[in-house]
């Protein structure tokens, strides 16, 4: 086991503690093993750029305003274009990691 304990990072954070048993609760209720089972499931999600969670994830930024509506829309636009552009090119995972770090140069700001 210390194998893979050493592939892992923990991850640590403050929440309210009334949220924190609700979580809890919530996640009893759905049968979700653990916390750690879901902030993994949201992470692979969001590094995956799964529709629905994205989805989830832009609506939130401008609920909390993390982030301007024009903003997210902009980047849920630029997204929806990527892939577009991905599925008529039908590149390798390795070709679309080489665009995405060229317009991490190019567009540090997103």
């Amino acid at each position: 086991m210390s194998d893979q304990r050493e592939n892992y990072s923990i991850l640590s954070f403050g929440i309210d503690s009334k949220l924190h048993e609700n979580l809890k609760i919530r996640l009893y209720y759905d049968q979700i093993r653990n916390q750690s089972q879901f902030f993994r499931m949201c992470a692979e999600s969001y590094l995956e750029q799964d529709e629905l969670f994205m989805k989830f994830f832009d609506e939130a930024k401008i609920r909390t305003k993390a982030q301007s509506k024009n903003r997210a829309n902009k980047s849920r636009k630029l997204r929806d274009k990527g892939n577009d552009l991905l599925k008529k090119l039908a590149l390798s995972d390795e070709e679309v990691e080489n665009i995405f770090d060229i317009l991490e140069e190019d567009l540090p700001e997103l």
